[in-house]
């Protein structure tokens, strides 16, 4: 499976598109070569860009819980009520709906920072500090990526 790696910066055009980086355009599935599904982070005011099997694999995952819990119903409100599906023109271009900019502060140019499995549109000036963040809470943790292939992630 292609995965979402790397980090760019593009422009947003004067028609309010944006073009997804063509690693990325590589790492969706065959099935669904044009289409992405846009989310709110429920982390940060960032962009979540996931692919349609991506999305079936978290259903799939919250289908687990409990139907009645609160759980079930948070993670489902919070999640699919807020994502816009939307697809990729011939070059590869999409547009960016009004409030996830908003949200995200974006204006005129996005990073876009790869997650592996899904991918993540920011301010680029956000992107930097997000990316600082994570790499100081992985050493403040004496997190590696050993103890985390070997499954011994507490220590």
């Amino acid at each position: 499976m292609n995965l979402f790696v790397s980090t760019f910066v593009n422009k947003i055009d004067k028609k309010g598109r944006v073009s997804l980086p063509s690693i990325f355009r590589a790492a969706l599935p065959k099935d669904h070569k044009n289409e992405i599904i846009l989310s709110k982070s429920i982390r940060n005011n960032v962009i979540d860009g996931l692919s349609v099997t991506r999305v079936n694999e978290i259903a799939k995952r919250i289908n687990n819980l409990d139907f009645f819990s609160e759980e079930h119903e948070d993670f489902t409100t919070s999640i699919f009520s807020e994502m816009v599906p939307t697809n990729l023109d011939r070059e590869g271009r999409f547009l960016i709906p009004e409030k996830f900019k908003k949200f995200a502060d974006i204006e005129d140019e996005v990073s876009f920072i790869g997650q592996g499995y899904y991918f993540q549109i920011v301010n680029p000036v956000v992107a930097i500090d997000l990316q600082k963040k994570s790499r100081t809470r992985l050493n403040l943790n004496k997190k590696s990526l050993g103890k985390i292939l070997s499954g011994d992630v507490n220590d």
